[in-house]
């Protein structure tokens, strides 16, 4: 039975807008943006946990939240038994350098000034400090690009020098110089061609098999979280709606925003097509969310209770959960 890396309970991560004296006399007053609003789950290792959703739901944040790049406003991220929320700098310094980040924009991750030698290199020396020999980083360094499929005499090159799926195997050498047990990955195929994005893929399947690497997976591609992830979450406007294993999620789907989100994926098929759900309105402002249910204001199936009390994650049995009225109504 797979062990629990990270467990997340009652995590929430607000924004504050507003919060100067000016705002306050202008009649504005401080805004509270729910970007995270109460999610907990649990991503076992050595599996990838896929975590989909629109635009603005709270997916990069909730990762970001992880690694305290945002800081939470209250709940636990427990990581193997360790709450990094109680972190002092040296411990989450610790932390971080045992999780790792590969970040969505494959070029503005990487600094223009620095050679990709160097930009690999240095999660290295840190972690060395004076004991680092040069000769051996260089060699590190050539294993490490040569373990992502880039020639060694990359190193001596520049970001600027490389394609958008080469910066993108530049980044992943770098998140795992560390030979780290965790890694987010958000939308790491963002902007690559089809063809790419799978090299992409496979390349950090052989990552995971050969290092027992854990993954959160963060992207908008339902394909690439179903050939991905072992398990996934479905996040709406900071909470999470469905959640489980990721064959149960989609053979099983259960949340009307579930079945929206996948119905909604391209299909070559024209008759599975035509079942594409439009869902109608507005995401509502995270600033102000909609009372009881986030999702009433455009679900089809939206009744009275909805409007009135805010939906518990049921289990559904074989770890499959989801806030909805409708599987207790």
């Amino acid at each position: 039975m797979a062990v629990d890396l990270i467990r997340i309970r009652n995590l929430k991560t607000y924004f504050f807008q507003g919060k100067g004296i000016l705002s306050k006399l202008f009649g504005q007053g401080l805004k509270i943006v729910h970007a995270v609003d109460d999610v907990s789950l649990t991503i076992k290792k050595g599996r990838t946990f896929g975590l989909v959703g629109e635009s603005g739901c709270g997916k990069s944040t909730l990762g970001n939240t992880i690694f305290r790049l945002v800081e939470p406003l209250e709940g636990e991220i427990l990581f193997n038994g360790r709450d990094v929320v109680k972190m002092n700098p040296e411990e989450l310094r610790a932390f971080r350098q045992n999780a790792q980040l590969i970040f969505q924009d494959q070029f503005g991750c990487l600094n223009p000034r620095m050679t990709v030698g160097q930009i690999i290199a240095e999660p290295l020396l840190m972690r060395q400090g004076a004991q680092a020999r040069p000769e051996d980083i260089a060699r590190e360094v050539a294993e490490l690009l040569s373990s992502v499929n880039l020639d060694p005499d990359a190193a001596v090159k520049f970001p600027n020098e490389f394609s958008g799926g080469q910066a993108r195997r530049i980044g992943v050498a770098r998140a795992i110089a560390l030979e780290p047990e965790f890694i987010m990955a958000d939308e790491p195929t963002s902007g690559l061609d089809i063809s790419t994005a799978a090299t992409i893929l496979n390349l950090m399947q052989d990552l995971q098999d050969k290092m027992d690497i854990t993954y959160l997976w963060v992207s908008h591609n339902l394909n690439q979280v179903k050939y991905m992830s072992d398990d996934m979450a479905v996040m709406y406007l900071g909470k999470v709606v469905e959640m489980g294993q990721t064959k149960e999620v989609f053979e099983q789907m259960a949340h009307p925003y579930t079945k929206a989100l996948i119905s909604a994926v391209p299909q070559v098929d024209t008759e599975q097509q035509k079942k594409t759900i439009f869902l109608k309105g507005e995401i509502p402002s995270p600033i102000n969310p909609p009372s009881g249910c986030y999702f009433r204001t455009r679900c089809p199936q939206a009744f009275k209770r909805c409007e009135e009390e805010e939906p518990s994650l049921l289990d559904l049995g074989g770890e499959h959960y989801c806030a909805c009225h409708l599987l207790s109504n």
